[in-house]
């Protein structure tokens, strides 16, 4: 500001009040701004400009952050120290929040989220996305059993050193399974899943078995002919499981065999299976199987057996296998 007297020079002074009776926060209060003009006879005149502050801006993070990433569960990062900053109120609250999405047996999300508020009401959130993929992340248990059964509770099917403290979800929703107990009278012939899920304090990768009910009316089988399905093949040579035995099907010569990978696609089927010419080594072999003579991975794979018996009744058997040279 500038001024003039008719009679000589002026002296200006400036003289700043801050008024924060009816202020709600630190970053908000009035300025009076008052200018003085003073001549040189020591008459004055006064100007006041108010000027009213108010913060509407919200806090801002200081700390490099990714806001999505992809790790295996084994990899998941910590909760990292994260630093804020204000323009002119100062930081009051953070708040921080996590939360898990499982999407499949194969992956689940995890969303860190912060909430940072300033002393004027402010308020800003930051977000760090984590998909987690889980590697091998279940052991599946092929289990058969006859509609005409007594329910079963499905612990028993379980090694005991499994704990017990985690929850039965069935994937397929057949309304059979209520807490542990699965009752086969309640549903129809057919083929269900069922998962039991254990969180584990310690370890971000959840434990999950998965079991694959066969529901048949196969309530009486004949002894001398029973199928035993030894699901580990470990073609190396070492004559022991080097390939997929399947004991008793020498019975049903009129058999077919298939075999998928975790994407449910063919790699293996097989008409006439029977332990020796035909069987499965490993290699993704069939007519109807894509890269034909290629060694396939190791990993975990389904498998659906079919055979007819001498009465002529058909019957159906799948469960998983395990593939490891």
């Amino acid at each position: 500001m500038s001024g003039s007297d008719n009679c000589g020079e002026v002296t200006i002074t400036v003289l700043d009040t801050i008024d924060r009776e009816e202020s709600q926060c630190e970053g908000e209060y009035i300025i009076s701004r008052t200018w003085t003009i003073t001549d040189s006879c020591n008459n004055s005149s006064s100007y006041t400009q108010t000027i009213t502050v108010f913060d509407n801006t919200p806090p801002i993070l200081t700390t490099p952050i990714d806001s999505e990433i992809s790790v295996s569960c084994s990899e998941i990062p910590a909760v990292p120290e994260l630093g804020f900053t204000d323009n002119c109120s100062g930081i009051q609250e953070v708040i921080f929040n996590e939360t898990s999405t499982v999407i499949s047996i194969y992956t689940y999300v995890i969303v860190r989220e912060w909430v940072v508020s300033d002393n004027c009401g402010n308020e800003a959130s930051f977000t760090q996305t984590i998909n987690v993929s889980v590697e091998e992340p279940f052991d599946a248990i092929p289990f058969a059993i006859c509609i005409e059964e007594n329910p079963i509770d499905l612990f028993t099917i379980l090694d005991d050193s499994i704990p017990t403290n985690g929850t039965w979800v069935e994937v397929t929703n057949s309304g059979g399974l209520t807490g542990s107990i699965f009752n086969p009278s309640n549903v129809a012939l057919g083929y269900y899943t069922i998962q039991y899920i254990v969180e584990l304090e310690d370890n971000a990768c959840p434990m999950i078995y998965e079991i694959y009910l066969n529901v048949n009316d196969d309530c009486v089988v004949l002894a001398a002919c029973d199928i035993t399905v030894y699901n580990a093949v470990s073609p190396n040579d070492d004559s022991s499981n080097d390939f997929f035995f399947i004991d008793g099907l020498e019975c049903y010569p009129d058999n077919t065999v298939e075999i998928y990978n975790r994407w449910g696609i063919l790699v293996y089927d097989e008409t006439g299976y029977d332990n020796n010419l035909k069987s499965f080594k490993g290699i993704s072999e069939g007519k109807n199987t894509i890269n034909k003579n290629e060694l396939l991975p190791d990993g975990t794979y389904f498998y659906i057996l079919k055979y007819t018996d001498e009465e002529n009744k058909n019957h159906d058997q799948s469960g998983y296998l395990y593939l490891n040279r």
